[in-house]
């Protein structure tokens, strides 16, 4: 492609103009070009420590270890700082803590409060306390009120690690029990998922769940057995610029009619990915500016026709091709024909059992984006690789041949999206894997979410919407007539995230749960999404192409584009705005709601006019757990003037929690 052809030249010319000076290897880091500092919360009571720690970089996001930082904590009076890192909290106020590096330095800031059990606190409407660590969500106290009042209380757990199990009591105690409203039935620890009889949702759930474990298998094995392709792809590609390799040239683009073979990567039980690929011979039927649709010779008949195959070529040359390239970054172009080839197979429509409600509509495989030359002869992707940009979709199946009937209608509504999704890894994967800086592809949970997030981008793109624009239920699914959109690109998103809130004690946004179950890819949609809203600045598709070039992975990747921002803070901003946004709270700070859902409308009518988020009412006590990035919501409803109430998050028998991420917010909303 042209951009790539620009990269190559551009770094031909750097290298001409070195003369015969010597090339630093691309994998040493060069000179520290940034800082990064992290913190366990960004809240503490006077009195207790926590340890920081400070990451240096260099221009290319590569880690630096041969330079060292100095931390300085101001004011004195409210924190200070060994020269390892450890910082003590004295007094209430706001320090800023800074590391030094050289000329360079970063600075968070950290809230010190008083012990919340001995010193009640009064909150105003719309405001928002947070407190963090075993020993002080033990006892937290609200001041009297003197009329009606009303708190969400949210137990989380902030630990930046993916599923740390964090059980707890939460519970509260009041000398004016009678003011508080009786509690509702505790929530159970049963899978939702598992719940329920064989109804229509249920069984469509099961089948989704499916071929999302169809895609872990991918992106699991993509993540253990091309890494190190990949890494080292990045370095030979690297080395070969620096060399002044000249680019290559475009090769011949497939014509209308051409016979192509294709290996498909075997998903069927028991079988390997690469090793056990399956040999198929398609016919190109559509060549576009971006797209070459091929089908596999073998597809029922009675299927698309020639203006079938020219629209879906349109939609993703004039629709999905500019969106998520623009969201996340431009794709490789390995075989050099400029275009992005989307197979139609049965060996697809094979994936799904007879029978099922959901099904696999198709997918990526990046073993595709190596070539047979760069993998290790001992690696059987050698043999699978078809070295070009490839989607593998369902065909359509009108006589039920191939385990289930697919018309042609479901095949073209069921892939619109699933293209977007794909498509996003594709891209994914390949500005990462030639960048000498990256260590790995992206974990399964953020690489995830963003794909979630392509097809809610490139649904605006078609609707019209702007990418903060904020949409109500109404808005994607207004007419009969726009359900197919609303269907293809916003349905699956909103329905995942429902199942989170009916039961945010099962499944978190960060968690491994995301690759065979639908509740956390709800969540980690949501999440990204409300990053993006209140942490890029208004420039949501420069973060996300960020976001997908890395090279970090997971939580560090998320944090390294939001400069300053604890993982903590992130949380419990996104845990707050899934019950505040839409409620028009006075006073709430615009951090804790979204900016581009109105989500509280769009859950309810997803939900069949209620909004699904499980809320328990206090005194309690409630038993329960939190998922790391993940937490549970109780409410205290106060309907006249009341004494002081204390709210006790423990391990079971009162003890203090041992964790230093439990974590207690309370919004008061009344």
């Amino acid at each position: 492609m042209a951009v790539r052809q620009w990269i190559i030249v551009g770094a031909l010319a750097l290298a001409a103009c070195g003369g015969g000076s010597e090339v630093t290897p691309p994998d040493t880091p060069g000179p520290v070009a940034s800082v990064s500092v992290a913190a366990v919360t960004s809240t503490m009571v006077a009195g207790a420590t926590q340890q920081l720690t400070a990451k240096l970089y260099d221009k290319d996001g590569k880690l630096v270890t041969t330079s060292s930082v100095t931390w300085s904590a101001t004011p004195a009076s409210v924190a200070t700082i060994s020269t390892g890192g450890l910082l003590t909290a004295v007094g209430p106020g706001t320090a800023t803590v800074t590391a030094t590096s050289g000329s360079l330095s970063k600075s968070i800031e950290i809230l010190v409060e008083a012990d919340p059990c001995a010193t009640p606190i009064a909150m105003s409407v719309g405001q928002v306390r947070s407190f963090t660590g075993g020993a002080t969500v033990a006892c937290v106290t609200l001041a009297p009120t003197t009329g009606a009042s009303d708190y969400i209380v949210i137990g989380s757990n902030t630990r930046p690690a993916q599923d740390d199990l964090l059980s707890y009591t939460i519970g509260t105690t009041t000398t004016a029990s009678a003011s508080i409203a009786a509690p509702i039935a505790q929530a159970s620890t049963a899978s939702p998922i598992a719940t329920g009889g064989p109804t229509q949702a249920l069984l469509e759930e099961q089948g989704l769940a499916a071929a999302d474990a169809l895609h872990e298998r991918l992106r699991t094995y993509e993540r253990t057995t091309l890494t190190p392709v990949v890494r080292s792809v990045a370095l030979q590609r690297a080395q070969e610029t620096l060399a002044r390799i000249a680019p290559t040239t475009f090769s011949a683009v497939a014509s209308i009619g051409d016979t192509l073979a294709i290996r498909v990567p075997n998903l069927n039980t028991g079988k390997d990915i690469c090793k056990d690929n399956i040999p198929v011979k398609g016919v190109v039927k559509a060549v576009s500016a971006r797209a070459t649709i091929i089908e596999d010779v073998n597809a029922p008949t009675g299927g698309f026709t020639t203006s079938d195959y020219n629209a879906i070529a349109a939609e993703f040359d004039n629709l999905i091709f500019p969106t998520d390239t623009s969201w996340f970054g431009a794709p490789t172009d390995i075989n050099n024909d400029g275009r992005i080839s989307i197979l139609l197979t049965p060996e697809v429509n094979k994936l799904t059992p007879a029978g099922s409600t959901g099904f696999t509509a198709g997918f990526f495989f990046g073993s595709d984006l190596i070539k047979k030359s760069e993998y290790p002869t001992t690696n059987d992707c050698r043999n699978q690789t078809n070295e070009q940009e490839i989607f593998y979709v369902l065909a359509p199946d009108p006589s039920g041949q191939f385990n289930n009937v697919r018309s042609t209608v479901t095949v073209r509504q069921g892939t619109r999206g699933v293209i977007a999704h794909e498509f996003q890894h594709m891209i994914n994967q390949g500005v990462r894997q030639y960048n000498p800086a990256v260590q790995a592809l992206e974990t399964f949970w953020l690489n995830e979410g963003m794909s979630h997030l392509a097809e809610e981008v490139v649904g605006r793109a078609q609707r019209g919407f702007g990418d903060f624009q904020r949409l109500t239920y109404n808005d994607v699914n207004p007419t009969p007539s726009a359900a197919n959109d609303y269907n293809a690109f916003f349905r699956q998103n909103l329905t995942r995230f429902q199942r989170w809130m009916a039961r945010p004690d099962t499944s978190a946004p960060i968690s491994a749960k995301n690759k065979d179950q639908l509740a956390p890819r709800g969540a980690s949609w949501a999440f990204l999404r409300y990053a993006i809203d209140q942490f890029s600045n208004g420039a949501a598709r420069s973060f996300t192409k960020a976001l997908a070039a890395g090279p970090q992975t997971d939580i560090a990747n998320l944090l390294a584009r939001t400069p300053g921002t604890q993982f903590d803070q992130m949380i419990t901003g996104w845990l707050v705005a899934n019950y505040a946004d839409g409620l028009s709270i006075g006073g709430l700070p615009s951090r804790y709601g979204y900016l581009s859902w109105n989500i509280r409308d769009a859950l309810s009518n997803v939900n069949q006019g209620t909004f699904p988020l499980l809320i328990n009412q206090f005194p309690g006590p409630y038993a329960t757990q939190a998922l790391s990035s993940s937490g549970n919501y109780f409410e205290i409803s106060r309907s006249n003037s009341s004494s002081t109430v204390q709210v006790k998050m423990t391990a079971t028998g009162g003890a203090a929690l041992s964790s230093d991420y439990a974590t207690l917010t309370i919004i008061r909303h009344q």
